[in-house]
């Protein structure tokens, strides 16, 4: 992000509004998708996903005038959400009662890919060559178009006798229709703001270093390197931890380690300290996606055409508002200010996942009595699956 604003000479806001166009084509992928993936089989579906991602890149690669880049990271993103629902959505449906393993290994792939990428990015920027990232994604790309179409896909449900997760192998108490909205409603609102923490830390890390710590740009891109290793241990031991733990209390704990992980590095401002915590940061956030979204169909059981595309949309939707706001945040009231304000957004997800806790549990918060909820209009008409 950094050499892309520093290329074109525009501010943070500017990368902002870049993050802002990216997520909008997440949205629109997602919303997209959620239609096509019930009209047309997985296979052709991935592999145009991924041919788009490949000219989009090979396009950005060019370095054409920014609102073309602009336009073309929209396509990418669009390709990339496509590829997210498809391949989501098929693991929650087949992994019936172990989803949220089943999904960690899942995110360990993509974890992997996200921490291989600033490894490479640190060596071609070193070496002033940064722009030719574009062309190792866009090969992988189009290696992704042609394996897509070789791969074969189950549509029964998984019956192994592998391990369950925790809160899978238990029995829940059902929720009453009116109850689903209103947790179905909570969990977009909890993914919409864990999409704007993961969004603002993951473009603006670099941009932290630098600014916050005084760190060069070769190094201060090894902090997203090292988000992302830690990231990769974390989902991989997710897999295990889950059998053990249920889904409440491991967001629990997790959001509130990465919590405290943000205050420690804000208060210590130290560089070396600073790749300490961002490491205890990408543990803590590594599964909280993944087990989101799976604690939310395990709650809405037989919903996951419904669920799956409302918590990936709004998380794009997410990681598109609030990295505006940080663009705009470092420019206007300083670093300091704009990392006490992604404090305030992981401490608003935790107030949220206290509030479906009670919920889920049946407890009655005080105001719904007085208050009726009613779906948006939009989907006033789609029911639950029992």
């Amino acid at each position: 992000m950094p050499q892309l604003l520093h290329y074109y000479r525009v501010s943070y806001t500017i990368g902002g509004q870049l993050i802002f166009i990216g997520a909008m084509g997440f949205l629109l992928g997602v919303l997209i998708t959620s239609w096509l993936n019930s009209h047309f089989p997985p296979k052709p579906l991935l592999a145009f996903a991924a041919s788009v991602i490949a000219v989009a890149q090979f396009n950005i690669l060019m370095l054409p005038p920014l609102p073309i880049v602009m336009a073309f990271y929209f396509l990418n993103s669009v390709g990339s959400a496509s590829i997210g629902i498809v391949v989501a959505t098929k693991f929650l449906e087949v992994f019936l009662g172990r989803q949220a393993v089943a999904m960690s290994y899942l995110e360990v792939s993509f974890g992997l890919g996200a921490f291989t990428m600033p490894i490479l990015s640190s060596f071609f920027i070193a070496f002033n060559i940064w722009r030719f990232l574009f062309t190792i994604t866009a090969i992988l790309a189009v290696v992704l178009a042609y394996l897509s179409t070789r791969i074969s896909f189950s549509k029964k449900a998984d019956q192994t006798s592998a391990p369950m997760d925790a809160s899978g192998a238990a029995d829940q108490k059902p929720l009453s229709a009116g109850r689903k909205w209103i947790v179905l409603a909570l969990f977009a609102l909890v993914i919409f703001l864990y999409g704007g923490l993961e969004g603002s830390l993951n473009n603006f890390m670099s941009s932290i270093f630098i600014n916050y710590l005084n760190v060069v740009a070769y190094y201060a891109s090894i902090s997203v390197g090292i988000f992302w290793a830690a990231m990769v241990i974390g989902r991989a031991l997710t897999g295990v931890i889950i059998r053990k733990v249920t889904y409440s209390r491991y967001l629990l704990i997790n959001i509130c380690g990465a919590i405290l992980s943000l205050v420690l590095f804000i208060i210590l401002k130290n560089a070396l300290v600073g790749y300490f915590f961002v490491a205890t940061l990408g543990l803590m956030m590594s599964g909280i996606y993944s087990i989101t979204l799976v604690y939310a169909n395990y709650s809405i059981p037989n919903s996951a055409h419904l669920v799956t595309p409302i918590i990936s949309g709004l998380a794009g939707l997410g990681m598109a508002i609030f990295p505006a706001f940080t663009g705009f945040s470092i420019d206007r009231a300083g670093m300091a200010a704009t990392l006490w304000y992604i404090v305030g957004i992981a401490t608003c997800y935790l107030v949220l996942l206290l509030v479906i806790n009670r919920v889920r549990s049946g407890k009655r918060l005080r105001p719904t009595h007085r208050i009726k909820f009613r779906p948006f209009l939009p989907l006033r008409n789609v029911r639950f699956k029992q």
